[in-house]
């Protein structure tokens, strides 16, 4: 059976979904894993919580990848407070364990028409919507990577829409872990590398429980970016040669992000993070409200401090948004700018 029906779902935006400058990154990650449950239940024909595996465990999805876009021209902050999001979403199921979401969404109704000619990730990045593309497996409470996938005994039961071949977000994943090396994603060779003290040490984050676990007792995989972001901070306020001020580094808004996931941790573990930073000059335009002051690349790396296993990588291209009236923001992006032309 393939998978030809678009679902609907509907998110007001409040309080809880938003960060200084619009939506929320985090939120919005958690919402489409939400979204994408609901859609998988629905497939199994139960409620979230009643599906099992072959040998009746009840079983949870985890991330494997994720991907998430903003076309050229729009941002988070068209997405404020009252705002009533339009989501459109297709699953397809590889091999019984495996879940592909395609996802576009909107402050505004999308039509079925525009809906046909999206078929696969690429067709999502061509377009005009915001856009978000992940991959899931099934695992059990015990689940600690991805690699120990159980089968639903539902989709053993009755037809589930299968997919011909293994999701892109899937062979990323094998190939990511294998080299390392994230393909695909913008110029990250042509950009400037940040100047920078080149010190290797990576930087620490101490698990919350309170905030960073998710109903399995690991890391929820939609704190990853958080802390991500946590170490790409440290990087531009403690590393670089001319360390950024507080608010630049605030003015930093995710464009675009490739994601993988490979393991996870429990209580009283620690992480390190790794990170690389280059930079992507802005184009030329028009003085704005808001002004795009250049983007900014971030390849991070989390690993357990206990044992040094890789738990997740990511490349994301934050755009360097400044509010016009800003001054002093706009004279600190300058001299950023000019000390990385004089290097490059």
């Amino acid at each position: 059976m393939t998978e030809t029906t678009w679902r609907e779902f509907r998110l007001h935006v409040g309080m809880p979904h938003l960060a200084p400058g619009g939506l929320a990154e985090e939120p919005l990650i958690k919402q489409l894993g939400a979204f994408q449950w609901q859609a998988v239940a629905a497939l199994a024909g139960e409620p979230e919580n009643a599906v099992v595996s072959e040998a009746g465990e009840r079983l949870h999805i985890s991330m494997i990848s994720v991907e998430l876009g903003l076309p050229a021209g729009r941002s988070w902050d068209e997405f404020d407070e009252g705002a009533d999001l339009c989501f459109r979403q297709r699953t397809g199921v590889y091999g019984h364990k495996l879940v592909q979401g395609i996802f576009l969404f909107d402050s505004e109704p999308i039509p079925g028409e525009e809906l046909q000619t999206v078929q696969a990730r690429d067709d999502l990045v061509r377009g005009r919507r915001p856009w978000a593309y992940v991959t899931h497996g099934f695992i059990t409470r015990s689940g600690g990577t991805w690699a120990k996938l159980e089968t639903p005994r539902a989709f053993l039961e009755r037809p589930a829409p299968a997919l011909s071949a293994m999701p892109a977000g899937i062979t990323e994943h094998l190939a990511v872990e294998r080299s390392g090396a994230i393909e695909g994603f913008l110029d990250w060779p042509g950009a400037a590398e940040l100047p920078h003290d080149l010190q290797p040490v990576p930087f620490e984050y101490a698990i919350q429980p309170e905030t960073d676990f998710n109903a399995v007792g690991v890391v929820y995989c939609a704190r990853i970016p958080a802390i991500m972001a946590s170490g790409e901070r440290r990087f531009l306020r403690e590393r670089l040669l001319g360390p950024l001020s507080e608010p630049l580094v605030a003015c930093l808004s995710v464009q675009h992000r490739r994601l993988y996931y490979f393991a996870n941790a429990a209580r009283e573990e620690k992480l390190h993070i790794r990170v690389q930073a280059r930079f992507l000059p802005p184009a030329v335009s028009a003085p704005s409200r808001v002004r795009t002051l250049g983007h900014l690349l971030f390849r991070t790396d989390v690993h357990r401090a206990s044992d040094g296993v890789l738990m997740s990588s990511s490349l994301v291209e934050k755009a360097l948004r400044v509010p016009g009236q800003m001054k002093s923001l706009l004279t600190e992006s300058e001299r950023l700018l000019g000390r990385v032309q004089v290097r490059g």
